[in-house]
């Protein structure tokens, strides 16, 4: 069966209750929680947050701060990445580019693109989990509402 979703012109989605407002949070699957520990908690300095106990019981994980949102990397030790270089992935932003893409370059994390400007003009470090996750850390500031 084919779901139609109807079209709704920004006018009307302004006058809207219901809009979404912002990310919450981003689920991804690693296949070892140490390692990935390691790159998402010391590498990129992301803060980790607490779990309730019954996700805790139910799955092994870590969450973490992402800005305004949470990162929530579950392991599952089946899990194959696509092998796409670029592909499904997601970018997060830094306060001293110089800085972050330095401390990447010299833990010898696996670096796909970068430091440098994509096509777009941008500096950018594209970066790979232990698990083969892509993740772009990006010289841009967020988006403000």
């Amino acid at each position: 069966m084919i779901q139609l979703y109807m079209t709704v012109r920004r006018e009307e989605l302004e006058m809207t209750q219901g809009k979404i407002i912002g990310l919450q949070h981003l689920a991804i699957n690693v296949t070892d929680l140490e390692a990935a520990r390691v790159f998402y908690g010391e590498l990129l300095g992301l803060p980790e947050l607490p779990r309730p106990e019954s996700v805790a019981a139910q799955f092994r994980s870590v969450w973490y701060l992402l800005g305004n949102a949470e990162l929530h990397v579950v392991e599952n030790p089946d899990f194959q990445p696509l092998k796409s270089p670029l592909g499904p992935h997601f970018a997060v932003a830094c306060d001293d580019f110089a800085k972050a893409s330095q401390r990447f370059n010299d833990s010898g994390a696996p670096v796909m693109f970068g430091p440098g400007k994509g096509a777009d003009g941008i500096e950018r470090i594209v970066l790979k989990d232990p698990t083969g996750n892509v993740v772009e850390v990006i010289d841009l500031p967020l988006h403000r509402n």
